[in-house]
């Protein structure tokens, strides 16, 4: 009997190390999106306060605890990024999906991720615009994304079919900033 393997698609190609900036594959443990029935919101931000330690973020924004988070992910939309299967009590109060296989969570980190990730995303990603405790749905070449500041750099979802893709923009981006930088000092 033949036995299957399964493998991510970005595996093979990360990480990705170029002067000043890297790209490398965060692997969460589970991704579920969390959507709160008509009425329950505040029912639902009161169950992930006791059990994540997590209320429901404001537009934008981000939460995080213990190596929990959750995500704003559009209008009574959020992701729940945790290390543990989410609580099932959280189907009383909201629909939940996996959405594990579904995103793919990259990594740009160094002093010039965020010269590297301008090249593709229109967001304005100086710190004193987009900070630790934000985030966004927004375009990475194109591609629909999530971009969320970490410490050291930037962290974007790609859905897990469009990766390859991102990854390659995102490439060609670190190449072009890194070598700038090397022409600037010389």
């Amino acid at each position: 009997m033949l036995d299957l393997v399964a493998k991510h698609p970005a595996n093979a190609s990360l990480p990705i190390a170029v002067e000043g900036v890297t790209l490398s594959l965060s692997k969460p443990a589970f991704i579920t999106s969390i959507a709160p029935y008509k009425g329950q919101s505040l029912t639902l931000s009161t169950l992930l306060k006791k059990t994540y330690k997590l209320d429901l973020p404001a537009v934008c924004r981000t939460h995080l605890a213990d190596d929990n988070r959750l995500l704003w992910f559009g209008h009574n939309q959020y992701l729940l990024i945790s290390k543990s299967p989410p609580e099932p009590a959280i189907a009383n109060f909201a629909a939940m999906t996996d959405q594990s296989d579904a995103w793919t969570v990259l990594l740009l980190e160094g002093p010039l991720a965020a010269a590297a990730l301008a090249h593709h995303c229109p967001l304005d990603l100086r710190p004193s615009h987009f900070d630790l405790g934000q985030t966004a749905r927004a375009p990475v070449a194109h591609l629909p994304s999530v971009v969320t500041p970490v410490n050291g750099g930037f962290e974007i979802m790609f859905m897990q079919s469009l990766v390859k893709t991102g990854m390659h923009h995102l490439y060609q981006a670190m190449l072009s900033v890194s070598a700038q930088q090397v022409f600037d000092e010389a």
